[in-house]
């Protein structure tokens, strides 16, 4: 009787290693050689909104501001919980090559946000109040009397 059973516990044994179950092979873990590097990626991503944003700040930059009348302000970029990131000041004869380099930072960034998952305070930047020029440059003037240079 105890030789049956081992027998039996045996063949049990050998044919639950022959069955074939079908194998969900997008469940099982991936080798870590395929996997994408997300910092890598993320680090050139973020170098391509830099170059934008330097590309746009050189164009707003062969302008020398001398008449704040003649200088208008966006919005530009975007945050995690939406809303601008910041405002830019341009000047009023560029505008037609500027807002298109402006809508498409904006429109990377907010891409960028939502393929990393990122997150922010949520805080509203609110738009400034008007442009003053000072030494060449566009500063923007908020009600609260801080001031931020464009570069």
């Amino acid at each position: 009787m105890k030789n049956l059973f081992i027998l039996a516990l045996a063949a049990l044994s050998l044919t639950s290693c022959k069955s074939k179950k079908a194998v969900d092979t997008e469940t099982l873990p991936k080798d870590i050689s395929l996997k994408p590097e997300n910092n890598l990626s993320q680090q050139d991503d973020r170098e391509d909104l830099t170059r934008i944003i330097r590309e746009i700040d050189a164009l707003i930059a062969t302008e020398p501001c001398t008449d704040s009348s003649e200088w208008k302000f966006a919005a530009i970029g975007a945050k995690p919980c939406g809303g601008p990131s910041s405002y830019i000041a341009y000047p009023v004869k560029l505008e037609d090559e500027i807002l298109p380099r402006i809508e498409h930072f904006t429109a990377m960034q907010t891409a960028f946000n939502k393929k990393y998952n990122l997150m922010s305070d949520c805080a509203m930047v609110m738009p400034p109040n008007g442009i003053r020029c000072e030494d060449g440059k566009a500063i923007l003037v908020s009600g609260n009397s801080e001031e931020s240079a464009i570069q």
